[in-house]
Order: C-alpha cells, then sequence, then structure tokens
C-alpha cells in the first residue's frame, strides 16, 4: 500500500497487543491506519515470538478469569473466523504450588468465577498426568478450558490481515512521539509522520517512547527451553502432555510450560517478574547458571529423567510490580493509548486487551463490557 504522512491511528509495536489493536480497528472499517515496528514481524527480541503460549482461565485474580471468558468465547474465535486458521488447541491445564503459594488464590478466583476448573488432589493428578511428580502441592487445579496458543501462526496471520488493510511499516525505528503537537507527530528514522491518535505498544522499548512509565515497567529477560525426556515421545505431545505451571512459593520464581509444538521438546520456561531490569537492545545467551537452573528443576518436577536440550532460547518481558497490565491514555494528552507492562502473560488476552487500546484511541471508551468493569485495574499509577 502506499504510504502517507497523515493518519487517523498510528500503532507503534507489532507484537500481539499492537496487532491485536490493529486488528479491532481495520474489523470497525477505520481508515487511515499505519503500524510501525522497528523489526520485521515474528522477530525475537521482545515477548511476542515462538511457536506457542498457554491460554487458560485459571488466574490468581477474578478479574482476569473474567476477561479470559471474554477471549475464549468470543475474542480468539472471530480472529480464526477472519484469518481463516485454527490458532487455539485445546489442552487440559494442570497448575499447582507449594501451600505458601498463589495456589489458594487461583483455586478461589475460578470457584468464585464458575469457569470449567476443578481441584483435584495429587493422587488422581499423578494419574492423570504421570509424568509430573507434583510435589510439595496440596491439590492441583484442572482446568478444562485451557489450551496451547499457535503464536507464531497468530503473529503471521495478523500480519497479513494488517498488510492488506493499512499501511505496515517494518524495520522502522521509531525516535520520538511529540504529544505537545495536535495531531501528534511521530518522528521516524526516515521521516515525520502526523496522526490524530497513537497507540503505543512498544514492549521493552516502550520507556524510550513513554518516559512517564519510567518507574512503573522493568524489563526481565526470560530463558526459555525445549526439553527432551526419557520417555516414550508421545508422551511429549499436544493430548498427552499438559499445560502447567508451577506457582512457585510467596515470594519466588515460578515455572510453565506446554506440550511439543512446531519444534522438539516439550516446553519448559522460568516466569521473573522482578529483581532486574535488562536493557532489551543488549540481548546475550543464557548463561551456564540460566540453564543449569532449568536443569535442576526439570529434575524437581517431572518423573521421567531429562534427556537433552532441543533448544534454547530468550525473550523480555515488560513487567509492573503488581503483574497488572497498563491500557490507560497518556497523561499528558489523551490522543496517545498506552498498551504496556503485560509481565509475561499477555499474549492469551491479546484479541481483548488489543480491541480494548483501539477503543480508547478512537472513541475514548472500552466497547467490551468485562473490560469496562475491570479497567481501572490497568490504569497508570499516580
Amino acid at each position: 500500500m502506499a504510504v502517507s504522512n497523515s493518519y487517523r491511528l498510528a500503532i507503534i509495536g507489532g507484537g500481539i497487543n499492537g496487532l491485536c489493536a490493529a486488528f479491532s480497528a481495520a474489523a470497525r472499517g477505520t481508515d487511515r491506519v499505519v503500524l510501525i515496528d522497528q523489526f520485521s514481524p515474528g522477530h525475537n527480541r521482545g515477548s511476542s515470538h515462538g511457536h506457542s503460549r498457554i491460554t487458560r482461565s485459571a488466574y490468581i485474580s477474578e478479574d482476569y478469569v473474567s476477561l479470559m471468558q471474554v477471549a475464549h468465547e468470543q475474542a480468539w474465535p472471530e480472529i480464526e473466523s477472519v484469518i481463516g486458521d485454527q490458532l487455539i488447541y485445546p489442552s487440559e491445564g494442570c497448575f499447582f504450588g507449594p501451600v505458601d503459594s498463589k495456589y489458594a488464590s487461583y483455586a478461589k478466583a475460578v470457584t468464585n468465577v464458575g469457569v470449567d476448573c476443578v481441584e483435584i488432589d495429587v493422587e488422581d493428578a499423578r494419574k492423570r498426568y504421570p509424568q509430573f511428580k507434583f510435589a510439595e502441592t496440596p491439590g492441583v487445579i484442572l482446568d478444562r478450558t485451557a489450551g496451547l496458543v499457535a503464536a507464531s501462526k497468530a503473529i503471521g496471520g495478523l500480519y497479513s490481515y494488517a498488510g492488506q488493510r493499512m499501511d505496515v511499516l517494518e524495520n522502522m525505528a521509531v525516535l520520538d512521539v511529540d504529544l505537545s503537537s495536535s495531531p501528534v507527530r511521530i518522528r521516524t528514522a526516515t521521516d515525520t509522520l502526523t496522526t490524530e491518535a497513537v497507540i503505543i505498544t512498544a514492549g521493552p522499548w516502550v520507556r524510550n517512547l513513554v518516559p512517564t512509565l519510567n518507574g512503573q515497567v522493568s524489563v526481565a529477560r526470560q530463558t526459555v527451553s525445549y526439553v527432551r525426556l526419557k520417555t516414550d515421545q508421545d508422551a511429549h505431545q499436544l493430548g498427552n502432555f499438559p499445560v502447567w505451571g508451577n506457582l512457585g512459593r510467596r515470594n519466588s520464581i515460578g515455572y510453565y510450560g506446554l506440550p511439543e509444538f512446531g519444534q522438539p521438546g516439550i516446553k519448559v520456561a522460568k516466569h521473573i517478574i522482578r529483581g532486574r531490569d535488562d536493557d532489551p537492545d543488549q540481548p546475550r545467551k543464557p548463561t551456564d547458571e540460566d540453564v543449569e537452573d532449568l536443569r535442576a528443576f526439570i529434575r524437581d518436577c517431572f518423573v521421567p529423567e531429562f534427556d537433552k536440550f532441543e533448544g534454547i532460547e530468550t525473550c523480555h518481558y515488560t513487567n509492573t510490580s503488581n503483574e497488572d497490565y497498563i491500557i490507560d491514555h497518556h497523561p499528558d494528552n489523551p490522543a496517545c493509548v498506552i498498551g504496556a507492562g503485560f509481565s509475561g502473560h499477555g499474549f492469551k488476552l491479546g484479541p481483548v486487551t488489543g480491541r480494548a487500546l483501539a477503543d480508547l484511541a478512537l472513541d475514548g471508551a472500552p466497547s467490551c463490557d468485562t473490560f469496562a468493569r475491570v479497567r481501572n485495574r490497568f490504569k497508570l499509577k499516580g
């Protein structure tokens, strides 16, 4: 498409939230939209790459449990229908952790909302999923709504949809967003654009464009592994192996994983949300300590012995202190909407939060009743 210099809406950041905002804007027929990303589609520098993500109803908060019902029942099916591809693969989920973890809060939240999750005892869980030891947990939350999101297919399909309906500027760094001008001025590495509204979903680079987020978000590099266990390889596959989460102790790091999908090995990764602030412009490979930590966890978590790592990669979480997202108007200019701090659990809710970002930018208020009810949770602090 021919590139203009004047837009109704600009979206900075082509991860899952930026793409879902673009999808929502296009689906409602908004014209003169531009999507800008400093890298190419599916790049591995942020937090939206890779073949798979977990989707689930099990959450510590009833607000998120309710939002997940919108994602499962409406938002993901709509995207699947429009782009013509399956993106959600049902897979039972099991979530567990020590007595001093978030386990009890997870169990209470899903019970109060009334979703298809049940708490089963450890012995039943071991019979159902003999790959797991389920040590030191009072029970296991079985989430029948859970599944695997085909992440790379979702990113590819949404990029293709956007590319047919709006200007898409790839490998285009945004240097500055001038919110003092009307319309808003966006300076890129090669040009200056103007826009009536802008959504900034720049992941680990968001503070460069929104300095008001300094002190509100931090970046944590994660180590993600793909693991072969010494067992029948069918035991690694979707349908035989669940999506799962070890909720950790009260103030400790948790772990999570998924069946084999898109590449060899089950996915096993840490979930780090505090205690570090990494530079996304200085990517590095996992250290020996990172790898050994995963190896030790695998030994403690699974019944079959560790065989080998099929692959190891990194991603960058952009975290808030409490793991709640930031979805709000910029305090200096309501024409700018911020989507940030998705804290390693934003992909599954991308179609819901992306719609909310588009709603706020184009209409000033959310159109989803469930999001509107919990909206204050996602407002900027201070």
